[in-house]
């Protein structure tokens, strides 16, 4: 392959990760990185269970199994659903205890979105592979009415990353291949909600103030990783995502203020945050109990005990600094899932996982009312030709109700001014994914 056709090729895939993407997920974390891997719920991914070059996200090491140059591009609908079923709040007594109202028939606070993932990889020979890929791997949208009852904790939150990677993988030995890669990603982040400012003035509630703060930065990381094959039906692999800090720059935008207040509170000022996205490591495992069945499993940890709060400082002395605890623990994910050859150009693929949420009762906010959830999935692949394969997958993500125990109990704490906020949601997540792949 000529170096100009690597180029394009490389191009195509950047270009593709381009498209927005942003989803509600476990966390904030976005797994649809792959439709052949999502037909068995991701099992078996991080050792090539889905046999593709979309697994280099999951574990660089397994774009050795790829033969020849392969091209693969994916697009997943994600629907997620997140009804509010009952909300109430209360001023803390030191703030008069009074009802706050608002509407409370919001509807789906989140919102559907088409994530894109794209993945080429060249084979130099026959140990030497070069792999690049672009990917939206965290993102969220919840967006609620700026009248809605709990407001003072959130309104809209917007969260979108594009993550560009070039990787090798190095086959050792016969059995032994190895990985890395570089992750540059970008991140652009939104926040609003309301403020009750009618708190300063002694008159809860007489003032709401509208916030929005939009920021962004890039930051580095890397990837890494093993595929172990002590025989041609069995393979493992371990795959490793480092942590990647972003340093958010941006502006917060205050709406609705009154003209007696323009000498104390500013109309706009800079914003800056700190946050750090988790590290994710891998195992998987795929083994051949015949020509046409597979099974395969998988292990994934992630560590988003880093997510301690979402604290956020302002340039002007008025606005301070705004936090809200989080206390996030860290997740685990299992799945268990299988193959079976029904042709000669014909796979069908089925899964089941589970995926523990990182949030607590305790400390779940709306913009984020994430629990505990069970995948099921189903999916297949067609050779059309010889060196063109289509897939399609569907999963259903059964969710746990989710509910919100929030408390303002003093003018000093992380939700003073805010208000207690109970709430319960239902919930429930469909995928629906395309996938196309070149061989050449």
């Amino acid at each position: 392959m000529h170096r100009k056709e690597f180029v394009a090729a490389g191009a195509a895939v950047l270009g593709a990760a381009l498209l927005p993407s942003a989803a509600l997920a476990s966390g904030y974390a976005l797994k649809e990185q792959s439709v052949s891997g999502q037909g068995t719920s991701f099992a078996g991914i991080s050792a090539g269970g889905n046999g593709d070059a979309s697994s280099m996200f999951f574990n660089p090491a397994t774009m050795g199994l790829v033969k020849g140059n392969q091209f693969v591009q994916t697009f997943t609908g994600i629907m997620p659903y997140s009804k509010l079923e009952s909300a109430s709040a209360r001023r803390a007594a030191y703030a008069g205890g009074t009802t706050i109202t608002g509407r409370t028939d919001v509807g789906d606070g989140a919102q559907d979105a088409v994530l894109p993932a794209g993945y080429f990889v060249y084979t130099v020979n026959d140990d030497l592979k070069l792999g690049i890929s672009g990917n939206g791997p965290w993102g969220l949208v919840t967006d609620y009415s700026y009248d809605w009852v709990g407001r003072y904790h959130g309104v809209r939150s917007d969260l979108r990353t594009y993550n560009f990677g070039p990787s090798m993988s190095y086959q050792v030995n016969p059995v032994l291949t190895v990985g890395f890669g570089i992750q540059v990603q970008y991140m652009k982040a939104e926040l609003s909600q309301v403020n009750d400012f009618g708190l300063r003035l002694g008159r809860p509630g007489s003032l709401d103030l509208t916030s929005d703060i939009v920021g962004d930065d890039i930051g580095y990381g890397f990837t890494a990783g093993v595929l172990y094959q002590p025989l041609p039906t069995t393979r493992v692999g371990l795959g490793f995502r480092s942590a990647v800090t972003h340093e958010l720059e941006g502006d917060i935008t205050i709406s609705n203020r009154p003209a007696s207040l323009a000498g104390v509170l500013p109309n706009s000022s800079t914003a800056t945050a700190k946050t750090t996205t988790p590290e994710v490591v891998s195992l998987g495992a795929y083994h051949e109990l015949s020509e046409r069945l597979a099974i395969m499993g998988e292990v994934q940890w992630t560590n988003w005990s880093r997510f301690r709060e979402l604290r956020v400082a302002f340039g002007s002395p008025a606005l301070g600094t705004s936090s809200t605890e989080e206390e996030w623990k860290d997740s685990w994910f299992f799945a268990l899932g299988a193959t079976y050859k029904a042709t000669d150009r014909l796979v069908l693929r089925t899964g089941i996982g589970y995926d523990q949420s990182p949030i607590s009762d305790a400390y779940r906010t709306p913009r984020i009312p994430d629990a505990d959830r069970t995948w099921l999935s189903v999916g297949a692949g067609y050779k059309v030709t010889d060196a063109i394969q289509l897939d399609v997958a569907y999963t259903h993500i059964f969710v746990q109700d989710s509910t919100l125990e929030l408390t303002d109990t003093s003018p000093t704490g992380v939700n003073a001014g805010r208000g207690s906020l109970n709430a319960k949601y239902e919930n429930h997540v469909d995928l629906v994914g395309i996938q196309a792949r070149i061989s050449f």
